[in-house]
């Protein structure tokens, strides 16, 4: 059963009109509302089928494009400013979460946060003092790769040498053409992103989606990183929220399963008392779009339900 949906807008940091939507389930209140955070090179409506199941089983839900992504910026897609990206997509994060809070008073707000949106909510937790209810990091990492510390000067000086909104196509190829090198022979250039060859294809054939990003944005995204990893993922302000890691251990973002060992051990390092792991055995970069994904949503429902819904700590 497939609740209502609506789009709507939320203005962010220093004005910023993001585009957003909700899903919500029919004739009762949401149990609990997640709030998902995309990744880069896509946007929120490639979650459809994941808010339809959430929605289905009483839950709500809420996601944005960010700058730069989706119907936020259709004609400017992998641009996101000339100077400090990554801080601004973290203050238009605390926008969301806020206006969220506002809209469902008494629910309980889940993130649910893939990739680079994981990053980005890593970040915000560090900088605020805000709890939600609980988080789910999808297809994220801990230890950054030598590559990263290696891309900030060079993005720095093609930024410099052809200016801040210049396609990084080069950074583009090498960061995203590693990450395929590991699946030849390849039948496309995101065969990382899934075992399941429809979902590939979905991607493939989206125009808001795939796109060569701004020098600039993967500049900030490198540097962002970077000061992530030189504090601890929470800032010492929030070791009671309960966090799932879910990824596939052929996940090249987290150097196949490696990082999100690692991430687990900064996040109990950090102080969090409630981590748990969920690592499947083949699975790519998106967990909720690859061949097992039922039981991966599956997976999800139970830890809300558990984590959330009855309060288990």
């Amino acid at each position: 059963m497939i609740g209502l949906t609506s789009f709507f807008n939320i203005t962010a940091h220093n004005q910023k009109v993001l585009s957003a939507k909700k899903w919500l389930p029919e004739e009762r209140p949401p149990k609990a509302v997640v709030l998902i955070v995309h990744g880069i090179g896509e946007h929120s409506e490639r979650y459809n089928h994941f808010a339809n199941f959430l929605t289905a089983n009483g839950f709500g839900v809420v996601a944005y494009d960010h700058r730069g992504h989706g119907k936020t910026d259709p004609d400017d897609l992998g641009y996101v400013s000339d100077e400090n990206g990554f801080d601004l997509l973290v203050k238009d994060l605390k926008h969301v979460f806020e206006y969220v809070q506002k809209a469902f008073p008494d629910v309980p707000l889940i993130f649910f946060a893939h990739s680079m949106g994981s990053f980005i909510t890593q970040r915000f937790l560090q900088l605020f003092d805000y709890h939600p209810a609980g988080i789910i990091y999808s297809g994220s990492s801990g230890k950054p790769p030598a590559l990263l510390y290696a891309g900030i000067p060079l993005t720095a000086f093609i930024k410099k040498m052809y200016g801040p909104t210049h396609r990084g196509k080069f950074i583009h190829n090498l960061v995203f053409g590693e990450y395929n090198k590991k699946f030849k022979p390849n039948r496309t250039e995101v065969d990382w992103l899934s075992r399941d060859e429809s979902m590939v294809d979905l991607h493939v054939d989206d125009p808001k989606c795939g796109f060569i990003s701004s020098i600039s944005l993967y500049h900030q995204l490198f540097s962002g990183l970077k000061k992530l990893h030189s504090e601890k993922p929470f800032a010492n302000h929030s070791p009671d929220i309960p966090v799932l890691l879910i990824a596939g251990d052929n996940d090249p973002v987290s150097n196949m399963g490696k990082g999100i060992h690692q991430l687990e051990k900064l996040l109990i390092s950090s102080g969090i008392k409630n981590v748990t792991k969920k690592l499947y055995p083949g699975g790519r970069h998106e967990m909720i779009n690859e061949t097992n994904r039922d039981e991966v949503m599956n997976d999800i429902l139970d830890w809300i339900q558990h984590q959330i819904v009855n309060g288990s700590s």
